[in-house]
């Protein structure tokens, strides 16, 4: 089984964008209130974990061999 690189790098986007918003949590203070806030922040963390854990399946898996040369954002031949 082989998978597109893409699929890791979608995950990684997905990844920082939610490491993002926990690095706005003082913020959510201000726009929330402290207990929802902390509702907010404990939910992305477990977010962030699942989505990291899923990242690091999916890069355990290899890809094709030749897989520099189709995948769109790599070198070119």
């Amino acid at each position: 089984m082989t998978i597109d690189p893409r699929i890791g790098l979608y995950f990684c986007l997905i990844s920082a964008i939610g490491s993002a918003l926990v690095l706005c949590g003082a913020e959510f203070t201000t726009l929330f209130g402290s207990v929802e806030t902390a509702r907010i922040l404990a939910g992305l963390a477990i977010f962030n974990v699942i989505v990291n854990a899923v990242n690091g399946v999916l890069h355990m898996i290899p890809s094709k061999a030749n897989a520099a040369n189709e995948f769109p954002l790599g070198p070119k031949a």
